[in-house]
């Protein structure tokens, strides 16, 4: 079907197949792909094999994020606002960035794995990529909250979305060991062809979400304008400064929202220290056990064995609600680092040590897979408890938010790694590494990734957004769009709107879009 007729056609009411939750959770084969490729080999392939220290190899990761992070604050009111242009009429305000995006991805992501060139060729490189990444999925992180306003369509597509995401990353450890045992530990060139293969995935992956998902109508976008701007103005912005300006106190007005203020501190700090493990992973297989670069990706593969669960990470998200999985899944993610910790100190024979390793880790990788699934059930809710207070459908600036702060701490992990193994004496290219090294790759495994995760247990203690207060705060909105008056609130639904929102009901729902609605 035509993408134009798709996205002027379409309904909130459109019902969201099976075949639709996977044609929009396709591309996080890239989202998850990506991640898994960056974290598990770019900086030991920077270290090994393009003649780079620990730090340099850090700080273009982190520069790169950085540089990110202005892309994302961009990218999510720039796609808000695409369909006052005639491509964003035409091929919808996200699908556009989807279509462009699907070559890019090709292309770059291929120039990345060349080995022995320099600084500069990785960092420009790299800033690209991320450029090119962010552009794509900020765009594609707000397709549930376009397609549909049902709770469980939207947390269908959520845990297919997941289900790719875990599938990939498996995938490209397991495809990633396969090609290094092939061609060898040794073998620069190895790195070279796995991002080559993965390039083309990730490609095919956005070209079809684009195909086969469909976004919000315009008119309906134009409905919820505040009184002040004409439907007539659909010009492009000019005035780049202004625009920057205007994004920038936009974006940082999600803050606002309780719910998004938590949410934000949960997902940070949960991926935050899945990048410190996804960083140091490879380097204590291969240092703290004196196993094989591609045994450290066969163990990170393991956590394909968890895809059958899928749908009980699905099943127990919507009958335990976020909270209670939070705690339940970062419990058992800090015994599984528990584990590993007491692995290394017992100093097993080969044998057992490989097994042990393979449990722990298949256990580890499941529990950590749903603990990174939450935010992204939950992410597609969080604008609901915005209109309430703004009147606006704001997917694009809430998608842009979470990655510009995710960006931030992914950079400043991957600088923080990169500085504690040069301060601890790490020899890039060397085959052993001295006492005080490892010790510092153990510290960050255990240590590091086990204290943010406590922290994010703390914090979910006090999360509320789940199924019942969702199904209140979308009845609540419904019955104001109606017309219905703010004073025949029931206490239920006050109580619930304002402990998500954490603004008194009387300065919710702005009058102008009251007005607008009767």
């Amino acid at each position: 079907m035509d993408n134009e007729v798709e996205t002027a056609n379409s309904t909130t009411g459109r019902k969201v197949g099976m075949w639709h939750s996977i044609a929009f959770g396709v591309t996080d084969l890239m989202g998850g792909g990506y991640g898994a490729l960056i974290g598990a080999y770019l900086m030991f392939f920077f270290t090994t094999f393009c003649n780079l220290n620990p730090l340099e190899a850090g700080s273009i990761i982190g520069l790169a994020k950085i540089v990110d992070s202005i892309t994302a604050i961009v990218m999510g009111k720039f796609s808000d606002d695409f369909w006052k242009t005639k491509l964003g009429r035409k091929y919808g305000r996200r699908h556009f960035f989807l279509l462009i995006g699907s070559p890019m991805i090709l292309i770059v992501y291929s120039l990345l794995w060349i080995p022995g060139i320099g600084f500069w060729y990785y960092l420009i490189v790299y800033c690209i990529v991320e450029i090119v990444v962010t552009m794509v999925l900020i765009p594609y992180e707000t397709l549930p909250s376009e397609m549909t306003t049902d709770y469980n369509e939207r947390s269908k597509m959520s845990t297919t979305r997941m289900f790719f995401s875990g599938s990939i990353t498996s995938i490209v450890t397991l495809v990633g060991g396969l090609v290094i045992s092939i061609m060898g530990d040794k073998n620069a060139y190895a790195y070279t062809v796995i991002g080559a293969i993965f390039a083309i995935i990730f490609s095919i992956a956005v070209l079809i979400t684009y195909k086969f998902t469909w976004e919000r109508p315009i008119s309906e976008i134009q409905a919820t304008l505040p009184d002040d701007i004409k439907e007539s103005d659909v010009q492009e912005r000019t005035n780049l400064v202004k625009f920057f300006w205007e994004a920038m106190v936009s974006y940082f007005s999600t803050l606002k929202v309780k719910a998004f203020r938590q949410h934000m501190y949960l997902y940070l700090l949960g991926v935050t220290a899945q990048d410190l493990f996804s960083g140091a992973f490879v380097y204590f297989i291969v240092f703290g056990y004196g196993l094989s670069t591609s045994t450290a990706s066969w163990l990170l593969s393991l956590g394909i064995i968890g895809l059958p669960l899928t749908p009980v990470n699905y099943w127990l998200f919507t009958r335990l609600g976020a909270r209670r999985c939070y705690v339940f899944y970062f419990t058992m993610v800090i015994a599984g680092l528990a584990a590993f910790y007491v692995m290394f100190q017992m100093h097993l024979t080969h044998g057992m040590l490989i097994a042990s390793l393979a449990i722990v880790s298949t256990l580890y990788l499941f529990f950590k897979g749903g603990a990174y699934s939450i935010p992204w059930n939950v992410f597609p809710f969080i604008p609901d408890v915005d209109e309430i207070i703004t009147g606006k459908r704001r997917e694009g600036e809430f998608a842009a938010m979470m990655n510009f702060i995710r960006k931030v701490t992914s950079g400043i992990a991957a600088v923080f790694l990169g500085w504690v193994l040069s301060e601890n004496g790490f020899k890039s290219g060397a085959t052993t590494q001295s006492p005080q090294a490892i010790q510092a790759i153990v510290g960050i495994i255990v240590f590091g990734v086990g204290g943010l995760t406590l922290l994010a247990i703390l914090f979910a203690l006090t999360f509320k957004l789940d199924v019942h207060t969702h199904e209140v705060l979308v009845a609540e909105i419904d019955r104001l769009k109606a017309g219905g008056r703010k004073e025949d609130v029931t206490a239920e639904a006050k109580k619930t709107v304002e402990s998500l929102t954490g603004i008194t009901y009387d300065k919710l729902w702005p009058v102008s879009s009251k007005a607008k609605m009767n």
